[in-house]
């Protein structure tokens, strides 16, 4: 999914959100990708000779207009061009053994997943520039995805590559150069019957993997710690059956995810859960631990126990994903560390008494004009 240079008008912004979105659909062996926000095109019905495709795969676009797709039945990569409503075909890249992903970069890198070879295959300007298996690391690599720092709409600037491998079994981090920084399995997670298939990377760095046989999306932040899922088997609202395909635009957080007989379209949402608040120390202050499953606008208030507003010590305060902690004196102000004994000379202790506490989040796309949560909890002291 991009926003192609070719269809941008600086002057008018309420069309910013408008993708071209590309699908792969291998029984067919073709790709679908629209032209406008109302109408679908094909390629691959007609053609024949070197221009068709046999069981393609996995499909990367550039806003450039490029498009690459694995066509994995030909064992090749095929370079196409839309200059803005036509996909055209440009040449072939060959001397592949059953590739299966296609990523590339804001710097315009191609990097394939070759399958049946057991590489990376580093291509710019559709030459071979590089090839890599990470001395054995890499186990029959059959998805991948890329994010670097050039990219506009990335808030870390990192440069790494996301790899499937292992028969789908193992989600694993490279530098763009094929250094190993990290690795995650689903046996080590207790999902030890999924399937990956696809999968997508962030304005945040958080990694999105889509899982067949659990037919659900896994998400893991930057350094592969297990954020949440989402999905479950269905034909419902936030239901899937077999989720493959897998894009997202970072800009606006647009999540688009092919299904085995359709397409459904999400926004990047947050979720909040594990809240606990205590009261702790001697002079007495409140510690408050929540989990966020994405960076997250954060509003706290505290009210009494007939639900009474006493004070908002958080408004919209940005913070990220994982477990997050805060600390509060008697008057609700922020203590950023833990309690040492110099704390307690500068902040009042909690008085006595009954507290809810209210923690609403909003995801920081333009969906947090839209989505909000929020949870509530009762501490007594």
């Amino acid at each position: 999914a991009t926003r192609l240079d070719s269809r941008e008008d600086p002057k008018r912004a309420e069309d910013d959100d408008e993708l071209t979105v590309y699908g792969v659909n291998a029984g067919y062996n073709m790709i679908i990708y629209n032209t406008s926000k109302s109408a679908i095109a094909f390629y691959g019905l007609n053609e024949s000779g070197e221009r068709r495709l046999k069981q393609p795969n996995g499909i990367a676009a550039h806003h450039n207009g490029d498009v690459y797709v694995a066509d994995t039945g030909n064992n090749r990569v095929v370079h196409f061009f839309n200059p803005g409503k036509e996909l055209k075909f440009v040449r072939s890249l060959n001397k592949f053994n059953a590739p299966r992903d296609v990523a590339i970069s804001s710097d315009q890198t191609l990097y394939i997943a070759d399958t049946g070879n057991n590489r990376i295959a580093v291509y710019r300007n559709d030459q071979l520039v590089n090839s890599w298996n990470a001395n054995g690391d890499l186990s029959h690599p059959t998805g991948i995805a890329v994010t670097e720092a050039s990219d506009s709409w990335s808030y870390y600037k990192d440069a790494f590559v996301i790899v499937i491998d292992q028969n789908q079994q193992r989600l694993q981090k490279f530098s763009a150069a094929g250094q190993l920084l990290a690795g995650k399995s689903m046996t080590s997670l207790k999902k030890t019957n999924a399937r990956l298939a696809y999968a997508a990377i962030d304005y945040y760095s958080n990694i999105y993997v889509t899982d067949i046989a659990n037919h659900c999306l896994h998400k893991f932040d930057r350094d592969l710690n297990y954020l949440t899922s989402f999905g479950r088997r269905g034909s419902g609202e936030k239901e899937f059956n077999e989720p493959r395909g897998l894009a997202i635009y970072k800009r606006f957080g647009q999540v688009i995810i092919a299904e085995r007989e359709a397409v459904q379209y999400y926004w990047v949402g947050a979720d909040i859960r594990d809240v606990h608040a205590v009261i702790e120390g001697n002079p007495a202050f409140l510690s408050l631990t929540y989990f966020l499953t994405e960076p997250s606008y954060v509003t706290l208030e505290i009210l009494d126990a007939v639900k009474k507003p006493l004070a908002k010590p958080m408004d919209n305060i940005l913070r990220f994903s994982g477990e997050r902690r805060e600390l509060f004196d008697g008057t609700w102000q922020v203590i950023t560390s833990e309690i040492p004994p110099h704390v307690t000379q500068n902040h009042q202790p909690m008085k006595a008494g009954t507290y809810i506490i209210r923690l609403t989040i909003k995801p920081t796309y333009s969906s947090y004009k839209k989505f909000e949560k929020t949870l509530e909890t009762r501490v007594q002291f």
